[in-house]
């Protein structure tokens, strides 16, 4: 176990390293108090400072839980590194005898002084975070998905077209197959009656038969026009919002904003 990482625990908890385990187990119930994010206006900076440090007390605590269990006595072998460990051990000593030896009137007031302070500083790294986002690595990262998106869509836009007009191209062949097909049947019809299947057909019979699959085969041809119209009419729409997009001074000034991080950004309510 790093007792640095201990140390630095129970100042989180604005303990003294070595405090008894019962103070520390308190100061961790007033943080969660203290920090509760929902204390903060939604989605403010000192929600999110909260959140974080909300986070920090668990781990923090954890930590210190940690070891307890394996030092009960609350003291290292070789003692802290803080200069103040010396008072730590004495007021350790006494508050085993005498209980809860912190005064949580104070501890709340010095940690309501430090929240300011806190967010302040928060903000500040934030913002630093976002330059860094804004010139760096999150910026590169914006730019490729911008750049893959455009290319990804040229590339579905050409796929479509390229299929819509092979499908138009295949179309009338594949009919001239069908009315073949079907020219050849009501011959068939005509000339035999059908008389394999048992029943022989009168001549009338065979020419309706052959009128009701020629109906039947107009209206798949018109159903199958109206839906190649309506896909025509979507892929137009389609390569038009593209061509806009592309050619946009407005669009292109809202995509370099947010390849840019100010989009993302957002104004942080002044608290």
């Amino acid at each position: 176990m790093n007792f640095d990482n201990v140390e630095a625990a129970f100042r989180v908890l604005g303990l003294e390293p070595g405090t008894p385990l019962e103070e520390v187990k308190s100061a961790y119930k007033f943080s969660l108090q203290a920090y509760h994010p929902d204390k903060f206006p939604p989605d403010s900076a000192s929600q999110k400072m909260a959140t974080e440090k909300l986070i920090a007390v668990k781990d923090a605590n954890e930590l210190i839980c940690a070891f307890y269990l394996e030092h009960p006595d609350g003291k290292p072998p070789d003692g802290w590194r803080s200069t103040s460990s010396t008072k730590s051990d004495e007021s350790t000593g006494q508050g085993s005898d005498s209980g809860d030896s912190t005064d949580w009137t104070q501890w709340n007031k010095q940690q309501s002084s430090g929240s300011a302070s806190e967010l302040h500083e928060w903000e500040k790294r934030e913002e630093e975070r976002r330059k860094n986002d804004r010139s760096g690595y999150g910026r590169d990262k914006r730019q490729k998905l911008v750049t893959y998106s455009k290319v990804g869509l040229v590339i579905i836009l050409l796929t479509l077209w390229s299929g819509k007009m092979q499908n138009n191209a295949i179309e009338p062949h594949k009919r001239k197959m069908q009315s073949d097909a079907w020219l050849e049947k009501s011959r068939y019809f005509a000339q035999t009656g059908n008389g394999i299947s048992g029943y022989r057909m009168t001549p009338d019979e065979a020419k309706a038969k052959a009128m009701d699959e020629a109906d039947a085969m107009k209206a798949q041809w018109q159903q199958e026009d109206a839906q190649r119209w309506l896909g025509l009419l979507f892929l137009v729409a389609l390569t038009g919002g593209t061509v806009y997009a592309f050619r946009s001074k407005k669009v292109k000034e809202l995509l370099d904003q947010w390849i840019d991080g100010a989009a993302t950004e957002g104004a942080a309510p002044k608290v």
